[in-house]
């Protein structure tokens, strides 16, 4: 038997059911988590799933769409799926990230690179929630990502808003999974290949929590590239507060399509 309730603003934990049944609740996003217009920011909705798990991996197999009821649905083998009829959209299961991180970049570091962020210029998506110039203040995450000087790095810093926060202060699990999403985008088109012609969206995206963010406080968000191979391209995200401590880690793994996000920088500028 399902449980269903309606939220709008999903504000539960979905734990799998001992009993071998599942449990389900119906939940809508809003058009303001979009990345690409009419579609949900895939760190958003992994965010949304894996509510109440510090380390989680999700794998998206087709786009969301704000707007639209889904069902989140917590199945008895320990996944969350989110689902619509019969179609599964995103699949969330608990799992650690695995990757050698860069040294912390300096908070006046991220924000000399955030100067240089080309979507100041040019964006092709300038309504995206993560990373849209167009976005404003308190209601986008308004991160900027330029390549740190003399390294192989992209890092910008990020306040975020109370507007983000649980009623402690501490930014909810979305906004993380959502910081850490087109950050590690930016590393693989800034250090990638300029003249490329390919596009790509998220397959999979893995976070792990380190230690709780508050908001209103200033965090540096770092992406890099991990590795490439067929049509896969893999990046590392990592946020760190100002003294360079870590607090959350990601890994992000994308395939080439033909259509996504623009992998080469040329057409960007």
């Amino acid at each position: 038997m399902w449980v269903r309730i309606i939220l709008i603003f999903f504000k539960y934990h979905l734990y799998p059911r001992q009993d071998g049944r599942e449990l389900a609740v119906t939940i809508t996003i809003d058009p303001r988590f979009s990345g690409f217009p009419g579609v949900a920011l895939g760190g958003y909705v992994g965010g949304i799933l894996a509510r109440g798990r510090p380390k989680a991996e999700a794998t998206l197999h087709r786009p969301v769409r704000p707007g639209i009821p889904y069902q989140a649905v917590a199945k008895p083998n320990g996944t969350n799926d989110l689902q619509n009829g019969n179609d599964i959209f995103a699949v969330v299961r608990e799992a650690t990230v695995d990757l050698d991180l860069p040294p912390p970049v300096a908070l006046s570091h991220s924000k000399a690179a955030s100067e240089q962020y080309i979507g100041h210029r040019r964006h092709l998506v300038p309504n995206c929630f993560n990373c849209g110039p167009m976005r404003a203040v308190g209601d986008g995450l308004r991160i900027f990502p330029g390549r740190v000087f003399g390294s192989d790095v992209v890092a910008a810093p990020w306040t975020p808003s109370s507007s983000l926060a649980d009623p402690s202060g501490w930014v909810r699990s979305e906004y993380i999974w959502s910081a850490l999403d087109c950050p590690t985008i930016w590393a693989l088109v800034l250090l990638g290949r300029p003249d490329t012609d390919e596009k790509a969206v998220t397959a999979r995206l893995a976070v792990e929590h380190i230690s709780p963010i508050r908001a209103e406080e200033p965090q540096v968000v770092v992406g890099w590239k991990v590795n490439e191979s067929g049509r896969t391209r893999v990046a590392g995200g990592a946020i760190y507060s100002p003294d360079g401590r870590l607090l959350a880690i990601a890994k992000h793994t994308l395939v080439t399509t033909d259509w996504g996000v623009p992998m080469g920088l040329n057409r960007w500028k």
